[in-house]
C-alpha cells in the first residue's frame, strides 16, 4: 500500500492541492466510517488532487501524574510513527490502507501483566507495590483495504489487518508478553439511487504468550492476584505450577467471527448511515497437549449499533453520531487431575467451573458543526459529546462471589478556529474542556451455600479493588489545547504540518489513587501529499 501511494504521488504531478486536511476530507463520506471494506467505492474526489489522500507523522508524547489505571505507569513515554492513505484507482477501484509504529516506556508500573487487560476474561496482576518497575511496550500495525465496483451498483470488497506487540517489566517479579493480531473481512454493497445496503464477514484472531521469570534473588518468592474480576481471585507463585508458573510460555487465544449489516439514504446534500454489528467470542489460556495445561475458557458475544446523520453543504456540516455497544463474557476453569500410568503423564479433564460474568454497556452521542469550509478546512469547528458506561462483574470462587457494578457519564466540548493565510499557510487552535463523573457499588461479596470452617476466602486486595474502582467512578475535570501549523513545499503537491497538544485531567474527593491529576503532552510533525 505504501508503494502505490509513493508511486501515484509522483504520476500525479507536483501541483497545489485542494484539500488541506486529510481527515476533513474524508469526514464528508460516513460510509468510510462502517467495517465494510465495500464501502471505499462511495469515496468520489473532487478533482485529480483527491484522487490520492496520504498523511505520515511521527511524535513523540508522554504523560505524567497518577491518575491512571492501577498498574499503568505514572510517568511514560512514547515515540509513534505512521502513515495512511486513501486512492482511488480507476473508476472501478479504491485502495485504503495504513501502518503504524509505537514505542513507549515508562517507570514505577506493575498491575495487570497483559498488554490489553480490559479485552481479557479474567486478569494477572502483581499484588505488591513494592515491586513496580520500568516497562516497555513495542507496537507494530499494517492494514490494507480494497473495494471494487464489479456490476451493476454491487460492489465487492475485503480488508486484512496485523497488529504485533511485545511488552516487558524489567524488575522482579518479571513478565514479558507477545501479541499478534489478525483481522479479515469481506463484503459487498448495494448502491441504488438513494439507497445503499451493504453486508460483511468479520474474523479476528488474538494471541497474546506470557512468561514469568525472576533473576534476582533465588530464596524470594513473588506472587500474582489471578483476577476473575473486581479483585477477586486467588494469590499464586511464580515457583508453581498454575497460571503464573515460570517454567514454559503460556498462551491465550481469542477468536471472534461476526457479521455486519448497514444501510444507507442519501439525497442531495443530505445522508445517513446505520450498521448492526454482531460477534461471537470464545479462547482458553494454556496449552491443548496431553502433557501441558489448558488452565481457563472463555466465550461470549458482543453487538454494536453506529449510525451518523449528516447534512453536508459546501460550506456548512452538520453531524449527528450515535454509537452503541454491549459485550457479555463467561469465564470458566478448568478442573483436572494429573495421571502417570507405566512412566507416561497424562492430563484427565472434567467439568469446568463458572468464575465470573462481565456485562458491558457504552453509548456514545455526538454533535459536529463546521462552517465558513473552504479546501476542506472549516473556519469553525465544533463538538458536543456525551458518553455512558455501565459495568457490572460477577465474580465466583465457590462457595463464595463479588459482585460490582460501575457506571460513568462524560461531557466534552471542543471548539477549533483554523485560518488559511497567504500562500497557503494555515493555522488552528483547538479548546476541550470535559467533566464526567459516575458511581455505583465497589464490591457486594456473599455464599452461594453455607460455608464451613474448611472454606477459605479467596483474596480479594482492597487497595487494587478501590484504586480502580476510583479510576471507573472518580469525578473529574479536563482542560486541553492544540496548535497546528501546515505550509506547502515549493508549490509542490506536498504540504509540511507540525501540532502540539496539551491535556490536563483531574479528579476529585479520592482516597485510594493518590496524586489523582494528570498532564499530557505530544508534539508531532508530518505532510500531506
Amino acid at each position: 500500500m505504501c508503494g502505490v501511494v509513493l508511486v501515484a504521488a509522483v504520476a500525479l504531478g507536483a501541483h497545489g492541492q485542494s484539500w488541506l486536511d486529510y481527515d476533513q476530507v474524508l469526514s464528508r463520506h460516513s460510509w468510510l466510517r462502517t467495517t465494510n471494506a465495500a464501502a471505499l467505492t462511495t469515496y468520489q474526489p473532487d478533482d485529480s488532487t483527491q484522487r490520492l489522500l496520504a498523511d505520515a507523522q511521527v511524535g513523540l508524547a508522554t504523560g505524567q501524574g497518577g491518575l491512571v489505571p492501577y498498574g499503568q505507569s505514572p510517568n511514560i513515554w512514547q515515540a509513534t510513527a505512521m502513515a495512511r492513505s486513501v486512492y482511488r484507482v480507476s473508476r472501478r477501484v479504491v485502495l485504503r490502507g495504513g501502518i503504524d509504529y509505537s514505542n513507549a516506556w515508562g517507570r514505577d508500573a506493575g498491575g495487570s501483566v497483559w498488554i490489553e487487560p480490559d479485552r481479557m476474561p479474567f486478569d494477572i496482576a502483581e499484588t505488591a507495590d513494592s515491586t513496580l518497575g520500568r516497562t516497555s511496550l513495542e507496537q507494530y500495525g499494517l492494514t490494507g483495504e480494497v473495494g471494487v465496483n464489479a456490476w451493476r451498483g454491487l460492489s465487492l470488497g475485503a480488508r486484512f489487518g496485523y497488529r504485533a506487540a511485545s511488552s516487558a517489566k524489567r524488575k522482579d517479579p518479571r513478565h514479558t508478553g507477545t501479541l499478534m493480531q489478525l483481522d479479515a473481512s469481506v463484503g459487498a454493497v448495494w448502491h441504488m439511487q438513494h439507497l445503499t445496503l451493504g453486508a460483511n464477514y468479520l474474523l479476528q484472531r488474538s494471541t497474546e504468550a506470557l512468561r514469568f521469570s525472576t533473576y534476582g534473588r533465588t530464596d524470594r518468592v513473588y506472587g500474582y492476584l489471578i483476577d476473575y474480576g473486581a479483585a477477586f481471585g486467588r494469590d499464586e507463585q511464580t515457583d508453581g505450577k498454575g497460571y503464573v508458573s515460570s517454567d514454559y510460555e503460556k498462551p491465550l487465544l481469542d477468536m471472534r467471527h461476526g457479521v455486519a449489516l448497514q444501510a444507507g439514504y442519501a439525497c442531495g446534500t443530505w445522508n445517513a448511515v446505520i450498521e448492526w454489528e454482531w460477534a461471537h467470542r470464545h479462547g482458553h489460556y494454556g496449552l491443548e497437549s496431553p502433557s501441558l495445561l489448558d488452565f481457563n475458557r472463555h466465550h461470549g458475544n458482543e453487538w454494536h449499533l453506529r449510525s451518523w446523520w449528516q447534512h453536508a453543504a459546501p460550506q456548512v456540516i452538520h453531524r449527528i453520531t450515535a454509537l452503541w455497544s454491549h459485550q457479555d463474557l463467561k469465564d470458566y476453569e478448568r478442573t483436572y487431575r494429573i495421571v502417570t500410568d507405566g512412566g507416561v503423564t497424562q492430563i484427565v479433564y472434567y467439568d469446568d467451573r463458572e468464575m465470573s460474568q462481565r456485562q458491558e454497556d457504552h453509548v456514545t452521542m455526538a454533535y459536529d458543526l463546521q462552517w465558513g469550509i473552504s479546501r476542506h478546512l472549516a473556519t469553525w469547528q465544533a463538538q458536543a459529546q456525551v458518553d455512558y458506561s455501565l459495568r457490572t462483574v460477577t465474580a465466583s470462587l465457590y462457595p463464595y462471589y463479588r459482585w460490582q457494578q460501575a457506571h460513568r457519564t462524560d461531557l466534552r466540548l471542543t471548539a477549533q478556529r483554523n485560518w488559511l493565510l497567504p500562500n497557503d499557510h494555515t493555522w488552528s487552535l483547538a479548546l476541550m474542556a470535559g467533566w464526567g463523573s459516575g458511581g455505583g457499588t465497589p464490591r457486594s461479596d456473599g455464599a452461594y451455600a453455607l460455608t464451613g470452617d474448611g472454606d477459605e476466602y479467596p483474596q480479594g486486595h482492597l487497595d487494587w479493588l478501590m484504586r480502580h474502582y476510583e479510576w471507573l467512578t472518580a469525578q473529574r475535570v479536563q482542560v486541553g489545547a492544540k496548535v497546528r501549523w501546515s505550509m506547502p513545499l515549493a508549490h509542490a503537491r506536498l504540504r509540511l504540518y507540525a501540532q502540539a497538544r496539551y491535556g490536563y485531567a483531574r479528579a476529585f474527593d479520592t482516597h485510594w489513587l493518590g496524586n489523582a491529576h494528570r498532564h499530557n503532552a505530544s508534539f508531532a510533525v508530518g505532510c500531506l501529499f
